[in-house]
């Protein structure tokens, strides 16, 4: 039944489509508009950007391309460049959703202190101190959250 309801929908809204009346486009001529400014003011803000570095490079002992973190180990579907191996979006051309690189990419915080190192390791036997998570009995891996924090 939900097969038939959809086709009859989508052949309702083709037919609807089909014998609707059309709106004729008219071109009008444009006046030409003052524009007034003010001298000593500016609607301009100034935004920090980073430099987004394009290609391969290395950053804190890992390889990057174009953005894309990359691994020494074989990844079925990733592909080989200068001895990593990156996703195949690394290598796209940027037609993809969600590849613009315009905006600012999160701020790191600082590193914590060695007792909260030292808390979260005593307190998780799987406690990783590189990106301070640990893999609790269900879900993905958490943050660690110490009173040191």
């Amino acid at each position: 039944m939900p097969k038939k309801t959809g086709f009859m929908a989508s052949a309702l809204a083709a037919a609807a489509m089909t014998f609707a009346p059309m709106a004729t486009a008219v071109a009008v001529p444009m006046t030409p508009q003052t524009v007034q400014t003010q001298v000593g003011t500016s609607d301009v803000i100034k935004v920090q950007r980073r430099h987004h570095r394009r290609g391969f490079h290395r950053r804190g002992g890992r390889g990057f391309y174009n953005g894309h973190r990359g691994s020494r180990r074989h990844h079925r579907g990733w592909r080989r460049h200068n001895g990593w191996w990156f996703p195949p979006a690394a290598f796209a051309l940027g037609l993809a959703l969600g590849a613009d690189r315009s905006y600012d990419p999160p701020r790191r915080r600082g590193r914590h202190s060695r007792a909260h190192y030292r808390w979260c390791d005593h307190k998780y036997r799987s406690y990783r101190a590189w990106d301070n998570t640990y893999q609790p009995y269900n879900g993905p891996r958490r943050q660690c959250w110490s009173p040191y924090d």
